[in-house]
């Protein structure tokens, strides 16, 4: 049974949607936050009833400290207590290190981590009081062994496996779990944007020869929200069909 509301950063498309559906089978009701609130009720819509049925949605830009702390008290007064959080919002930028402009770099680490920081603190308190909790933190595999020309998208995962363990210890003994998940190449509707035609490239780099499905981070998610995930934490789960394999 859960414990509380799932709330879910950069719900809406790609990783978001899977999770959604997977959180909501779970049996958790979900807080669905992203900037594009006019797209919300198409999104909704296309969900299966289960998600349709078991999600809200609040506008929130997590780069603002001030919307974190307003969707926090607005949650607060409305008695919805965040038991689940999923930092899943995230952006990439581009460029050769001496092309890199600092708007592109600051705005891929205020989504990217300062995000993670602002709700992170704005739900651990009252979770701690709980003394039950449950934090998925969305890393990259390119924290470890990153693509060319991805500087702040590198640093900005980096940092958010950094902070996964520190918060990590923070609240163990609070009851509390923190985890992180790196995702591989994981193909879904923004990737393929990014590709002449919307065309899935091979893999034969992959060990598995193939991409990943956002349903397959989507369900680590889930795991790691359970009960059965209570004894793992400060952890980070590599989801990448064995492109990467860490010691």
């Amino acid at each position: 049974m859960a414990r509380g509301h799932a709330l879910l950063t950069g719900a809406l498309g790609g990783l978001g949607t899977a999770m959604t559906v997977a959180i909501s089978e779970a049996g958790i009701p979900i807080i669905a936050a992203d900037r594009r609130a006019e797209d919300f009720e198409p999104w909704r819509a296309e969900l299966p009833p289960v998600a349709r049925d078991n999600v809200s949605f609040f506008p929130l830009d997590v780069t603002k400290e001030e919307a974190v702390t307003e969707l926090a008290a607005a949650l607060k007064s409305r008695d919805i207590k965040i038991s689940y959080l999923v930092n899943n919002a995230g952006i990439q930028g581009a460029a050769k290190p001496w092309e890199m402009d600092t708007k592109t770099w600051q705005r891929v680490m205020r989504v990217n981590i300062d995000g993670t920081f602002y709700l992170t603190r704005a739900f651990s308190e009252a979770m701690v009081k709980d003394g039950f909790g449950r934090i998925v933190n969305l890393a990259s595999m390119y924290a470890y062994t990153p693509g060319r020309g991805q500087g702040p998208y590198a640093a900005g995962k980096a940092a958010i496996t950094g902070y996964t363990r520190s918060t990590a210890l923070d609240l163990a003994a609070h009851g509390v779990t923190v985890n992180a998940i790196a995702p591989g190449f994981i193909w879904h509707q923004r990737l393929a944007e990014v590709f002449p035609g919307n065309a899935e490239p091979t893999f034969d780099e992959v060990p598995m020869k193939r991409s990943g499905k956002p349903e397959e981070i989507a369900a680590t998610v889930a795991f790691l929200l359970s009960e059965g995930a209570g004894y793992i934490t400060g952890q980070t789960i590599h989801v990448n069909g064995g492109l990467y394999l860490p010691g």
